[in-house]
């Protein structure tokens, strides 16, 4: 390098035949032994600004656009997809005959609005930030075209990107939001049904299997092992044990004691017996919430 004025003048180049450094001045490369066949090539006049940045912006937007729509239409078997075309070539076509023939309710399905929510629902952990990241591209495409116009352009490109990454960003971000406690609610009620589904089969496999053989209900879940029932589920979901209470009458021989009944408790997500999220099964029927300690059972003589 050297000074000339205030601008620093290159007196060096890269070899087109070696891709080694040389001196310009130099007639031939020590490198390669290439020669110079005339002087180097003047830049041009006037260079074509840079659309790089504002063009990945807008790529960013329209991937999320692609994506949502790629797996709204096409997920779920092609409910939605099908149903589109359905509704668009009509019931004329040899495909959407063939496609009513396998679903004769798919002229009449109308909860595409639905599907659209829910999908975006279970996208928002990946588009959310693929919005954000658009905006953020966006906004510095659109700082570079103002700031520098002479080398980057694209300042309508970057400006309808921003648009449409802030769009997507607010509509999955609200989305998000609103679905949320549903969706909680959802959880919690897969859990209780997964429980119920364990304390019913508990039921019919050990404790009603237990009475038929023996006519009356084990004193303890470790007598199930009496039937080999021992393996029968005995935790809900949760992971907490059930809490098992057999109850009984005295025989009218005034001696032997039947247990007619019994009383199975989950404890639900809190862990603790006697709130409201208690599952109690007595039985054979499945209750929820907190069971009154006096209330009489089944198969009591009080």
């Amino acid at each position: 390098m050297r000074t000339m004025g205030n601008k620093l003048q290159k007196n060096t180049m890269i070899c087109p035949c070696c891709g080694e450094e040389r001196l310009i001045a130099a007639i031939e490369c020590l490198s390669c032994g290439a020669r110079q066949v005339g002087p180097p090539l003047a830049p041009p006049d006037r260079l074509l600004p840079n659309m790089g940045p504002a063009m990945s912006a807008l790529a960013v937007a329209i991937l999320v656009v692609i994506v949502f729509l790629a797996v709204w239409i096409f997920s779920s078997d092609m409910k939605v997809g099908r149903a589109m075309m359905v509704a668009i070539l009509g019931d004329g076509t040899r495909l959407t005959r063939s496609m009513i023939a396998a679903d004769p309710r798919l002229p009449y399905y109308r909860i595409f609005a639905y599907d659209a929510v829910r999908q975006a629902f279970y996208l928002s952990i990946v588009l959310i930030p693929l919005s954000l990241l658009g905006v953020r591209l966006a906004g510095r495409a659109r700082r570079l075209a103002t700031g520098a116009p002479n080398l980057f352009g694209g300042v309508v490109m970057a400006r309808a990107a921003m648009i449409m990454s802030s769009s997507l960003l607010v509509l999955f971000t609200t989305i998000t939001a609103f679905s949320l406690p549903e969706a909680f609610e959802r959880g919690r009620a897969k859990k209780r049904a997964a429980t119920r589904s364990v304390m019913y089969q508990l039921h019919q496999q050990a404790l009603h299997k237990y009475y038929n053989e023996y006519g009356s209900y084990p004193q303890d879940l470790a007598d199930l092992s009496r039937i080999k029932a021992e393996n029968s589920p005995k935790l809900d979901y949760w992971e907490q044990p059930f809490t098992y209470t057999p109850v009984g009458e005295i025989a009218s021989n005034g001696s032997a004691v039947s247990l007619t009944t019994y009383k199975l408790v989950s404890a639900g997500a809190d862990g603790k017996i006697g709130t409201a999220d208690d599952l109690t099964m007595i039985d054979g029927v499945v209750q929820e919430g907190r069971v009154d300690e006096n209330s009489p059972l089944s198969g009591i003589i009080r």
